[in-house]
Formats: structure tokens, sequence, C-alpha cells
């Protein structure tokens, strides 16, 4: 777990904790999640990663935890992306669990844009695949 910290408006210092990781290994960014992310969480990964990555070949992986989101947030987090992520990217998501799965197509399709692809798979392994083929493609 990764702490960060600021000084709030009014002088008090506020402690921050990460509860993702973010590695960047042969051209792909990878952030998984250490234990279930609310809103705000997923916010902060997608500013953290707009602002200090690399995020055109990203994979988030969704394996280690149990989703408890509702349709509204996923639509709203796909939109919040939108706006963050302006260079063309591709975003594979892994969702092994049936309600993930589920619920990260809906992401997939209000996700979409001219510049940005995201698709949802069930492995790491299928995901990275999909990444690596379009990151070869585009060099």
């Amino acid at each position: 777990v990764v702490c960060a910290g600021r000084y709030s408006p009014l002088g008090r210092y506020m402690q921050t904790v990460k509860i993702y990781q973010i590695e960047f290994e042969n051209g792909i960014t990878s952030i998984r999640f250490t234990k279930n992310p609310n809103y705000a969480d997923l916010q902060q990964a997608v500013d953290d990663l707009a602002k200090n990555h690399a995020y055109e070949f990203r994979l988030w992986d969704f394996s280690d935890i149990a989703f408890d989101w509702s349709m509204n947030e996923i639509q709203n987090i796909a939109d919040y992306g939108k706006e963050k992520f302006t260079i063309p990217n591709k975003a594979a998501v892994v969702a092994p669990q049936d309600l993930a799965y589920g619920l990260m197509r809906a992401f997939e399709v209000y996700r979409k844009q001219e510049h940005a692809n995201a698709r949802v798979f069930r492995t790491r392994q299928e995901a990275l695949a999909w990444l690596e083929k379009h990151r070869t493609q585009s060099a």
C-alpha cells in the first residue's frame, strides 16, 4: 500500500491511501486493485494514470476484487475516462467473475470513442495478447 499526503486548505495534513498498483512493462501499463475500489478510488486511479503514467496501452485488472458498482457508476467512470484519456489509446479490462464481466461489457460500450477502444476479457493472458497485438501494430 502506497500512501501520499497533502495539506488541506485549512493546513491539516491529509493522507491518501492508494489501493492500487501501477506497473509499466513492455509498453503496457497495468493497474491492479488490492481491495474493492469505490467510485472515488477509481477516479483517483484514472487521475494518477492520466497525469503520471503512459496510458496508450493499459490493462485494468479486477481479478482480485468483488464488484459492487451500480450501472450509473460504470457509466460515470467511463465518461470520466473520456475526459482524462485524450490521446489514442486501448484499454483491456480483466474481469473473470460473471457479474464483473457483465458490468465491464457495459463499460466497454460507454467508453467507446473514435480514438479509444476498450475490451473486456476473462483472463489476464487474453487481455495482454490483445494489447500486445495492437501495440506492435502501432509501432
